[in-house]
């Protein structure tokens, strides 16, 4: 059937399109600017004010090669690959066990974990008590003290018992009468049948593990060789503590005088393309995921 194209709906397109065209371009602006900063000769970045639509002056990677020559950056994206892998693989894997488990009619416990999960949602224990576990647990300066903590969700859970819940039975029933056990049905029969939830919780992962830092602020104090990329951004964006990047103390006061903008914003650069990159790739999932995980009927 072909809706007809009526004036109010035509004047309705035209708006809306008009409204998400502009909201998109008040989006890209600020990623425009930082990159063409990123760029920009450094004499005349010092000066400038307002957007920046085009690089000032001669175009130059020199701010990229010092944020890439330098170890603090390097250690920093390893640090974040390691806890975003894990994050994502575990995390993930985690989240697909409890899921299935609350998920399960026979199981007597469902609905009481259910309530439980579902009541973390809504209270938890605050920082200084979550500071007080980790302490105890021995692992305060430790890459335990990120990974733990992150690795379930109570969101993430609900909306993977909420597709598991919508795919029909007789699934289940089918592999059972084949000899199939608990394992084998959750991991061969139905999580590839919910592949755009799956995605799209492994996607929630990586942004957000991407862009954490404040639990690194307060659990790795000491050892700044365990700092993630964004920890090290925010010393440099928020504390102004671009010398972090330098090894000489005459480059130092070079940057400082004359590229620390520069070097600000090719850190912003490097640590969101990334996730710039690999968005795109998984946002075709987004809607059938969450539509999938988050709609029960």
């Amino acid at each position: 059937m072909i809706e007809k194209m009526t004036k109010s709906r035509a004047v309705f397109c035209a708006v809306n399109y008009a409204l998400m065209t502009l909201f998109g371009v008040l989006c890209l602006i600020p990623l425009w600017h930082v990159l063409m900063a990123s760029v920009s000769d450094p004499r005349l970045l010092m000066a400038s004010s307002g957007i920046i639509a085009w690089p000032l002056g001669t175009p130059t990677l020199e701010g990229y090669r010092i944020v890439l020559s330098n170890s603090a950056v390097i250690e920093g994206y390893g640090n974040t690959l390691i806890y975003v892998a894990v994050n994502a693989v575990a995390g993930t894997l985690l989240t697909a066990i409890a899921g299935y488990l609350v998920s399960r009619k026979n199981f007597r416990l469902a609905k009481p974990l259910t309530a439980f999960i579902m009541f973390t949602m809504i209270f938890n224990g605050g920082l200084i008590p979550t500071y007080m576990v980790i302490r105890s647990l021995g692992i305060i300066n430790t890459r335990l003290a990120i990974i733990l903590p992150a690795l379930m969700n109570a969101y993430y859970i609900i909306v993977m018992k909420s597709a598991f819940e919508q795919l029909p039975a007789a699934y289940e029933e089918s592999a059972k009468l084949d000899g199939a056990g608990p394992a084998r049905i959750l991991f061969q029969i139905l999580l590839p049948l919910i592949k755009p939830t799956v995605v799209v919780i492994i996607m929630f992962s990586v942004i957000g593990q991407w862009n954490s830092w404040y639990p690194a602020s307060i659990y790795l104090p000491r050892v700044r060789d365990k700092w993630p990329l964004q920890l090290i951004m925010r010393s440099l964006l928020i504390q102004n503590d671009v010398s972090k990047l330098l090894t000489s103390s005459s480059e130092a006061n070079h940057v400082v005088n004359m590229t620390g903008n520069l070097v600000k914003y090719c850190v912003t650069v490097v640590g969101t393309l990334p996730i710039l990159v690999a968005y795109p790739f998984a946002q075709r999932y987004f809607v059938t995921g969450i539509t999938l995980g988050g709609v029960k009927g």
